[in-house]
């Protein structure tokens, strides 16, 4: 009996001794990359960033009549992609777009003489008769993920580029971890202040980008006072309320009269069409960016057709 006690507690020291540091090394990691990651509902510290004040003069020159608004959500290399990112066909999920398409789409953009608004003169062009150039554009990203800081970010700023990126609060992290293409992250808050010299931050709900079971978006499926609070928290975090963008592209008529009674200054869809003054402020459509589109076909997504002489 003797025996046998001494060799279970040989067994169980040698497993503890092999163990403890695995134990603790998985420990570490989930606490350093997972748990201090994780969103939280009741939110980090507000945003509160001004809006770029970028406002030129383009009064000489041809003016667009219309603006094609781009869409686009993830922005990833090819050497990282993986399984996560592919279906069932091994198609490229929709919303990544690869860093090196970004790239040759953005050098277009720049080698053609496009001009790549800020949002504040995107608004003045919807709502007050600016004069913008007749090769403008606007760029937008939803959904506030690490990835569009990590690999676009450094791509829009060496051009030069400005653009809109729309975020869900209650995703966004206190603390900044490394990069890890095999699991979804959105960007913290630090990495939103850093980058505000390109981006201006849009409303995406705070917290609203979720389906019921059955697939109803929450904003047709959540009550009205639901609705209207989580969009109201949105903004205040963000710190206004000048563009919004509906999770999935659904919204109701509700929703519009949620964004009027916000004083909402603007509100995207993700229906296909360029951006003109006649639009309705509260329903401007977006071309949205996908991995199966060519050069050629971004070339022929963003030609406007829109010239006016002066």
């Amino acid at each position: 009996m003797k025996r046998y006690l001494s060799v279970n507690l040989l067994f169980t020291f040698c497993f503890l001794l092999i163990m403890t540091p695995l134990f603790y090394s998985l420990f570490n990691y989930i606490s350093h990359n997972l748990v201090s990651a994780m969103p939280s509902k009741s939110v980090v510290t507000p945003l509160h960033m001004p809006l770029i004040s970028v406002d030129r003069d383009f009064s000489e020159g041809e003016y667009a009549g219309q603006v094609a608004v781009l869409m686009y959500h993830q922005i990833l290399p090819e050497e990282v992609l993986q399984d996560i990112h592919y279906n069932k066909l091994h198609e490229l999920s929709r919303t990544i777009v690869t860093v090196e398409q970004f790239t040759e789409q953005m050098t277009y953009l720049k080698i053609n003489d496009y001009t790549v608004l800020s949002l504040t003169e995107f608004h003045q062009f919807m709502t007050k008769n600016k004069k913008v150039p007749a090769k403008s554009v606007l760029i937008t990203f939803d959904d506030g993920m690490k990835n569009v800081f990590e690999f676009a970010y450094p791509v829009l700023k060496k051009h030069g580029f400005y653009a809109v990126q729309f975020i869900i609060p209650s995703t966004i992290t206190e603390k900044t971890v490394p990069f890890d293409a095999s699991i979804v992250q959105h960007a913290s808050l630090d990495e939103l202040v850093r980058a505000a010299d390109v981006f201006d931050y849009g409303n995406h709900t705070l917290s609203f980008h979720e389906m019921t079971a059955d697939g109803t978006a929450y904003l047709l499926s959540k009550k009205r006072e639901n609705v209207k609070e989580d969009i109201e928290s949105a903004n205040k975090w963000i710190g206004h309320s000048l563009a919004f963008a509906a999770p999935f592209g659904e919204y109701d008529e509700s929703t519009l009269e949620i964004l009027a009674e916000l004083n909402t200054g603007m509100a995207f869809t993700i229906e296909a069409g360029f951006a003109s003054p006649s639009n309705s402020i509260y329903e401007i459509p977006r071309m949205g960016i996908y991995p199966e589109h060519t050069l050629d076909t971004f070339s022929n997504i963003i030609d406007t057709h829109g010239v006016m002489n002066k």
